[in-house]
Order: structure tokens, then sequence, then C-alpha cells
């Protein structure tokens, strides 16, 4: 409250020139988000019988300059009541935002921090930082949070990718920053040594798994054989290609003109019947089933393997 109250009833007293570099050697650094009498006394000792957290005004934005002129200076001494003996020779004082040179060791710590939610990568994750910018920036503490990381158009472990992140300082203020890295891992996918044909279920035959490197947050590759076997690909996919899981359907439990069975539920009535699918379908699935004895078509729910349900 002293800030405003005292920008209210003296609004003469601060003749600030904001954003301006000061025609001085050297600014001091300041991490506040204001600017105290005490830091101004750190280069006017005169300053030092103010109230050391009189506020001044508000501290500049990174890469900026804030200079507090010698006459403003003294008009502020005098309302607090300082002696007027040694006021007019006062200099101007000149705050900058402490800032500081990133090192590549603290964005790549960042980085792997964030991996897997905090925990650091495993042994077959390679990090390595390809550049970053800016070189300097506020000081505080380096974030690269996972929601920053862009994720490249390729497979190839060799590609760079994009991660933007901040630097954190003063009252949860965030000054942006940006890295190319490289970021691979050996791991394993799923390769057709047959061609695949649409709507045909893949069999155990027909695919080989293999290792090989690639971008570590590459999930389009099928990793094992269980995610492919027994499934249907929905576009044809050539021999020696690599299965995308993209590229793939679970197989109907129910494929049309099976003979399944059919459960019927009415109440406390219960009838077991076969019937023929007309339509194919997944588990949960409504297809359209045709009784053999009546011819009468009607819907069921696919229950599970050559099983459907009426309720």
């Amino acid at each position: 409250m002293i800030f405003f109250e005292t920008i209210m009833a003296l609004p003469f007293l601060l003749a600030v020139a904001p954003n301006v570099v000061a025609p001085l050697d050297g600014c001091l650094p300041i991490q506040d988000e204001r600017i105290y009498a005490r830091d101004v006394a750190a280069a006017v000792p005169a300053f030092a019988n103010v109230p050391a957290d009189f506020a001044l005004g508000y501290a500049p934005a990174p890469g900026t300059r804030r200079v507090f002129k010698s006459d403003a200076l003294a008009r502020v001494a005098r309302n607090q009541g300082v002696a007027a003996d040694g006021l007019e020779a006062l200099p101007d004082v000149c705050f900058e935002r402490a800032m500081t040179t990133l090192e590549a060791g603290e964005i790549l710590e960042a980085m792997r921090g964030a991996w897997g939610a905090g925990s650091v990568p495993g042994p077959d994750v390679h990090m390595e930082l390809r550049s970053f910018s800016p070189q300097v920036a506020p000081q505080g503490i380096v974030v690269f949070p996972r929601s920053g990381l862009q994720l490249p158009a390729t497979s190839d472990p060799q590609a760079d990718v994009l991660w933007r992140g901040y630097v954190l300082y003063g009252n949860n203020r965030r000054f942006s920053i940006s890295a190319r890295a490289h970021i691979s891992t050996t791991t394993t996918r799923v390769v057709a040594v047959a061609d695949l044909s649409v709507g045909n279920v893949v069999r155990e035959d027909q695919v080989r798994l293999e290792t090989f490197d690639t971008f570590a947050l590459d999930d389009r590759p099928a990793r094992n054989l269980d995610e492919v076997v027994g499934f249907v690909p929905r576009t044809m996919i050539r021999s020696g290609a690599m299965v995308l899981r993209s590229q793939l359907s679970r197989a109907p439990e129910v494929a049309r003109g099976d003979v399944v069975k059919v459960e019927v539920t009415a109440g406390g009535a219960h009838l077991l019947f076969e019937g023929r699918a007309e339509t194919e379908g997944v588990a949960g699935k409504t297809i359209l089933v045709k009784n053999l004895t009546s011819g009468k078509d009607f819907r069921a729910r696919v229950t599970g393997k050559g099983k459907v349900s009426v309720q």
C-alpha cells in the first residue's frame, strides 16, 4: 500500500525514464518485481535514510533499463524526511532485470526432468541438445514442459524436434526460450513379410518383429506382434513395409454370414437359438441378424466371438 499511496499523493516525484538505456557505464541488477529504496541505497548511500521498503516503481522488463533521475531521487528523499544536505549531488541510478547466460547443461537437465512426467530418460533414450535461443535470460528456473514439445513429421531418428520452454522468474513471470534437440530410442516395430490385404485378418506368419532407432515419442508404428496379428488392414500394406497402428482395425467377432448364437432376455424369460449375421461387428456393436426359422431380421448386440444378445 505504501507504493500506491505515495504515487497517488506525489505524482511529481518519480521522473523515471522506463525502457531507456541509461547513459551510465552499468546498471544495478534487480530481481524483485519492484524497485525499493534499499535498492537505490546500494548506489546512493544518502538514500539509506529512506525507509528500506519504500517502493519507487516497477522493475523493467528483461532486456530493458529503468533510470531514476537525480532530481527525482532528491525529491523522494526530502519527502521521506531525509535532510537536504548532500541530496543536490545525487547521481542518476539505473536498474535492469538481473540476466544470466543460459547454459546447455541446465537446458538439457530441464528437458530430462520433464521427460516421463518428472522421471529422467531410461538408458534406451538418447537426448542431444542441438541449439537454443535466446542465449541470455532473466535469472530464474528453466522449464521445458512436455506440452511444448513438437513432434517431427517423420520417424527418422536423425530428425530434430522443436521444444518450447521458458524461464520462470520474478512473481511467476515467464520468459520464452526454445531449443532444438535430437531425441531417439532403440525399440521394436512390426514389419510385413507378405502383402497384407484390406479386410483380411493378419496371420502371424505374415509379419515379423525387428529392432530400429526412432524418435522416442513416435507411437505410430505397431511395436508388438499382438498389436497386428488378428487385426484387419484398412489399407493395403506391402511386403517389407512398417505396419502402423492407424492402418489396422480390430477383426470383427462376428462376420457377415456367420451362424451366431442368439441370447434373448425379456423380463424373467430366457431364450437361446441360432441366427445368421447379415452384417459384421465387433463386441459392443449392434448388427443385423436373420432368424433362421422365421426368416425375419432383427437387431442384436455382439457380445463375443459368434455370440449376440437381444434385450
